[in-house]
């Protein structure tokens, strides 16, 4: 609109130099994680500091009133790291060559049939133990016509006839599908984490990334006037962004961001909320530990204190069981927990619970007890991405395997070139890697036109010293890049030449000694 002053942009925020170097961070890095997979933790903590800092920003801006445009750059950037290139646990990785697809494949596919047969053997088990009368639990009995109403006795009846049959139903789902399990393995998932990636880094990025959906959420649902729904400034109309073309930020571009939210924030919730359980159990796991040797060595008392409480705890549960063991087993012909969940008792898990603090507190002398020092190792393998043996596990005679053994390099996979396999798995990288490139454009469109398009003046130029940082690392990445690629050419052909030197000074040799 005619009427409409030019939008001030904020150049510390999304300046020219900021974007210049986070574009060549997103084109450095695609290039580094392909050609060079031992870069793969320094790399992507570069990109995760730098996703961090920019979601500060994006916070700072939101909480000075930024306009809505703005905060949708910031977002276009932020969201384009975990889109391009910031991989969390590493499947991007996996999926960039063959000779990487090929491993993934091969080692998922043997933890799933373990995983198949494990859960095959514990079903059947339950299942033999169910049939025998002694464990299988016993219906409920139907109540008596002489102490209700007809109408009250039959509905009872059909009632319970219907929980039987749905009990039933379930039990032959459960039982007819013994090759899908309810929840993939924990082995399943961990094994899918990229090797020379370490745990606290795959934590450290995905409740960045989760962060990040959850702000994104906030925007585009915000209805107090402070995300998307913004009211413009007067005499102007509402911004325009790329989307295929130009589009107003309102309207139908309103519900697609919606619904994209909601889709990302899908995708990223389940293992977020998976590794902060874990997390948060594990450290739950180290202050038992830490509170159980702590006591032992701080007292002066006699060790086997527990242990004689344990053994009386023993003789009252022996003897007086819980009410919520009685509970489940009045409920069980209509709800089959045993079946779903593979608990032979809630209450015998609660039971079970207890009997296990209790002999986790009574075992500080016993042979192969877990003790804080083991807690301390665990903590520096997942920081440095490799177990740490306990002194009686370790062995002298093993070789050391560094982080650049583990990782397969290379594109093709041999045995499988020219197959159908082989063909599958090129063709499904190069999709992978077109798609991360073609993502990249994307964003980096997205970004430039939405500046242009809505006037923001003062952030094409690089005149401050807060855009400094962001392209000094880009530059210092992409030259790094460079010079990885210009050393792997010259490797190779120096590699080939070497070769036919070696070989034609062999075959001198041969024909000089004959």
């Amino acid at each position: 609109m005619d009427n409409c002053e030019p939008l001030s942009g904020n150049a510390d925020f999304y300046g020219l130099g900021i974007r210049i170097g986070i574009y060549l961070l997103w084109g450095s890095t695609w290039l580094s994680l392909l050609l060079n997979p031992e870069s793969a933790q320094s790399v992507l903590d570069v990109n995760s500091v730098t996703v961090f800092a920019v979601a500060i920003a994006t916070i700072i801006a939101a909480n000075r009133d930024a306009p809505a445009v703005e905060i949708y750059i910031m977002l276009q950037i932020l969201i384009g790291f975990p889109v391009t290139t910031l991989s969390s646990i590493g499947i991007r990785l996996w999926l960039m060559t063959p000779r990487r697809f090929d491993k993934l494949i091969n080692e998922t596919s043997r933890l799933w049939r373990e995983d198949v047969e494990r859960r095959r053997e514990a079903r059947q088990t339950r299942l033999d133990n169910r049939q025998d009368p002694q464990t299988s639990p016993q219906p409920v009995p139907a109540p008596q016509p002489g102490h209700v109403s007809k109408i009250s006795y039959w509905i009872s009846v059909m009632a319970t006839i219907v929980m039987m049959g749905l009990s039933g139903l379930i039990r032959y789902l459960y039982t007819s599908l013994p090759s899908l399990p309810l929840f993939l393995p924990l082995r399943l998932l961990s094994s899918l984490k990229f090797p020379g990636l370490v745990w606290s880094g795959v934590l450290w990025r995905t409740t960045t990334v989760a962060l990040i959906m959850v702000y994104n959420l906030v925007y585009w649902f915000d209805e107090a006037g402070h995300g998307v729904q913004q009211p413009a400034a007067p005499g102007c109309g509402p911004p325009t962004i790329f989307m295929f073309s130009m589009q107003p930020l309102e309207g139908r571009i309103i519900i697609l961001g919606r619904t994209a939210g909601v889709i990302m924030a899908v995708i990223v919730g389940p293992p977020t909320y998976t590794l902060v359980i874990l997390t948060i159990k594990v450290f739950g796991f180290a202050l038992a530990i830490l509170y159980r040797d702590a006591y032992y060595f701080l007292s002066l008392g006699d060790p086997q204190t527990f242990g004689e409480i344990l053994d009386r705890v023993n003789k009252v549960l022996n003897h007086e069981p819980l009410f919520v063991t009685q509970l489940k087993e009045s409920y069980s012909v209509f709800f089959p927990l045993e079946a779903i969940t593979g608990l032979t008792s809630a209450g015998g898990s609660i039971q079970r619970s207890l009997l296990d603090l209790l002999e986790f507190m009574s075992s500080y002398d016993v042979d192969h007890s877990i003790r804080f020092l083991d807690v301390i190792k665990v903590g520096v393998s997942l920081g440095m991405g490799k177990p740490v043996k306990r002194h009686s596990q370790a062995q002298n005679h093993e070789p050391r395997v560094s982080r650049a053994q583990t990782m397969p390099e290379g594109w093709g996979v041999s045995g499988v070139k020219g197959t159908s396999r082989g063909r599958f798995l090129s063709g499904a990288c190069i999709l992978v890697n077109i798609a991360m490139v073609l993502s990249i454009v994307w964003f980096i469109i997205s970004i430039e036109t939405t500046i242009r398009w809505n006037g923001i003046q003062g952030v094409n130029t690089i005149d401050s010293t807060g855009q400094l940082i962001p392209f000094v690392m880009g530059c210092v990445s992409a030259s790094q890049v460079i010079k990885k690629v210009t050393l792997l050419a010259l490797a190779k052909v120096s590699h080939g030449s070497f070769e036919y030197q070696w070989e034609d000074k062999d075959r001198r040799q041969k024909h000089e000694t004959f």
